[in-house]
């Protein structure tokens, strides 16, 4: 596996060297965009507004438009900005994992010790996890990449640490604008609605999910590619007239099994 970003967390006055991991990957099939006349490959180009030309990765710069002035930037300009903080992951302090909120949890990423040939120390990493082991407290942690400042929650994690990057709350849009239409429901039909939540609790077991969908996809293709008809089955939720007695159907088929 390869690594994404070296640097050092910053335990107080303790540098840890590190490596930084992707933890997920894409499991779904991508499909390129073609012109539908000829099959030709419809690529997105990089072109400049006032002259039309196509641009490559070397013309091609950062820049802040402020009252319609162009302010560009070099990447070494950008990185003097914070220096340090680009090669850093500073640990702001201490919490239980119960204060973050589930809807600021984001990215995943794995961390991994620096090798020794580079000047890696395990026993400095191995302290930190140990240490908050024993406390049984997550780290809050802050670093830049790419230009952007990160917070993120560190995790002790089998061998090594999970980093679960966060939103900032001002990331987080209000739920003010999500639409839930008002209505009255009685306590009976609660009751036993609790109840059918009851009979389907069940002990999760992560290991026996996977990703169906994907799999569903290549089928179709490989079915498209012999040249056979792909039937697309027809959608159609079922009416429901009832909440009690589609409740009470629920019920009695949970007892009878």
């Amino acid at each position: 596996m390869r690594s994404i970003w070296t640097g050092h967390i910053v335990f107080g006055t303790i540098f840890i060297p590190v490596r930084l991991y992707a933890a997920s990957q894409n499991l779904h099939v991508n499909f390129h965009l073609v012109h539908k006349e000829d099959c030709g490959r419809v690529r997105y180009r990089k072109v400049c507004e006032k002259d039309g030309e196509e641009l490559t990765a070397s013309e091609i710069g950062k820049a802040f438009i402020l009252a319609g002035e162009c302010l560009q930037f070099t990447d070494r300009e950008l990185e003097a900005l914070k220096p340090a903080a680009t090669r850093t992951m500073e640990i702001e302090g201490f919490c239980d994992f119960t204060e973050i909120p589930v809807v600021a949890l984001n990215k995943p990423y794995y961390l991994g010790t620096e090798s020794p040939a580079r000047g890696g120390i395990s026993q400095s990493f191995l302290l930190l996890k140990k240490a908050m082991e024993k406390k049984d407290k997550i780290a809050i942690v802050k670093w830049v990449a790419r230009s952007n400042e990160y917070l993120g929650v560190l995790i002790p994690y089998q061998n090594g640490f999970l980093l679960k990057q966060l939103l900032y709350q001002e990331q987080v849009r209000s739920t003010d604008d999500m639409e839930v239409i008002e209505t009255d429901i009685s306590s009976q039909l609660v009751d036993k609605g609790a109840q059918v939540v009851e009979n389907m609790s069940f002990e999760f077991k992560w290991e026996e999910y996977y990703e169906t969908f994907t799999k569903q996809v290549k089928y179709l293709i490989e079915r498209k590619v012999l040249g056979e008809e792909v039937e697309i089955p027809e959608y159609k939720p079922p009416e429901v007239k009832s909440l009690e007695a589609e409740l009470e159907k629920m019920l009695a088929t949970a007892e009878g099994k």
